[in-house]
């Protein structure tokens, strides 16, 4: 299981490729403070669906730590809410926010940016090269931010795979 940020949920949703997350994971985590970050905008229907099956929405135990993390880190609740969960499951933490990976990796989590997560699916044989292709693309073309040198990187790394 994975414990997902809204940054990955959003851009995903747009394009109409969220069930990769099940496909990938079966079922994932967020916090309520997550969920009510997402359930409004494009694609807000499908997740809210998804929220009744295969999105669990889960509240970490230690409250003090959100709030910590939030003001030390100068992060987001819902973002310290998402460290502290992945942290107290021990799951890997999928996200496209610097800031948030930042802090994570900083206490120890495991992190994916949704490129890591779609070259993992790449080589899992959930996706073609093809599809991986095409969906960083479609990305790319919903908002998602990429520099030219890293965009390069990965389209050479889904050819080496």
């Amino acid at each position: 299981m994975a414990v997902v940020d809204s940054s990955v949920l959003i851009l995903l949703s747009r394009i109409n490729k969220l069930a990769l997350l099940k496909k990938y994971f079966k079922k994932i985590t967020i916090t309520q403070d997550i969920y009510d970050e997402v359930k409004v905008g494009i694609g807000s229907s499908e997740i809210e669906r998804a929220c009744k099956s295969w999105i669990k929405i889960n509240e970490p135990k230690n409250l003090t730590e959100i709030n910590n993390i939030g003001k030390s880190e100068g992060i987001e609740k819902a973002d310290a809410s998402i460290i502290v969960l992945a942290e107290e499951k021990k799951d890997v933490l999928v996200s496209n926010d610097y800031a948030l990976i930042m802090v994570a990796r900083s206490k120890g989590i495991e992190c994916w940016w949704l490129t890591t997560f779609l070259l993992k699916c790449l080589k899992k044989k959930v996706l073609s090269k093809k599809e991986t292709k095409q969906i960083l693309f479609d990305l790319i073309g919903a908002g998602m931010r990429l520099d030219n040198v890293v965009y390069t990187a990965i389209l050479k790394e889904i050819d080496n795979i």
